[in-house]
Parts: C-alpha cells; structure tokens; sequence
C-alpha cells in the first residue's frame, strides 16, 4: 500500500469482523506515517508518528482531530476493506466497500482538519 497512516480501531466494527483485527491501514489522512486511534465513542485521535512503538499509542495523550469526511480503510493483512464516514469529528458509519463504489480507492476520502489552536 506503499506510504500509509495506521489506525487502531477501538469502535464498533461491522458484523462478522475477525476480533483480533483491528489495526488499519489509510491514505484518507494527510500526512502519512501517523497512528492514530479511533476510540469507542467513535472519535479520531491522532496519538503518534511512524517513528514510536504501539506501545505508545495512548489516546490520552494524543489529540483530537475533529476529522469530517470519508475514510478507506484496509485491514493490515490486505483481506478486508471499509469505507467510514465521519461527521463533524464523530464516527457516523462504517461498511466494507463496494465494488461499485463510485470513485476510486485512493481518492476515497480527503480530510478537513480542524485541529484546535493551542492558547
């Protein structure tokens, strides 16, 4: 898949997900090389970069991101793939993705960040 971010997804995946596979691949989110976490609540929280271990994924720690649009998502072994809406920053809807889909797979998704200001 070439330059990707990593998504740990904590949230309600659809009906007949392997449990134990729960770490994503995207290009919906700019920059690349980002980990981030998509909690229970169905939030983005960017809490790392390429550069850290998992073990440091904490959302605690990590930031927010307030995305809104469309995500592709690709499961780490390649076999499953979703598409996720999220909407003012709240995950919205998440469905594996159709053949027909009306665009491609890369251009999926693009993000709007609205990442808050640090005071």
């Amino acid at each position: 898949m070439g330059m990707y971010d990593e998504i740990r997804w904590e949230a309600t995946l659809p009906a007949g997900h392997p449990t134990d596979s729960r770490l994503f691949q995207t290009k919906s989110l700019d920059p690349c090389l980002e980990h981030y976490v998509v909690t229970r609540e169905g939030r983005l929280f960017l809490v790392g970069n390429g550069l850290q271990d998992d073990a440091d994924w904490d959302k605690d720690q990590g930031m927010d991101v307030e995305f809104h649009g469309d995500m592709s998502l690709v499961s780490m072994d390649g076999n499953i793939e979703y598409l996720a809406r999220f909407t003012h920053g709240t995950l919205e809807w998440i469905r594996p993705f159709a053949a027909n889909e009306p665009w491609s797979k890369s251009a999926a998704a693009r993000m709007k960040f609205a990442r808050r200001r640090e005071a």
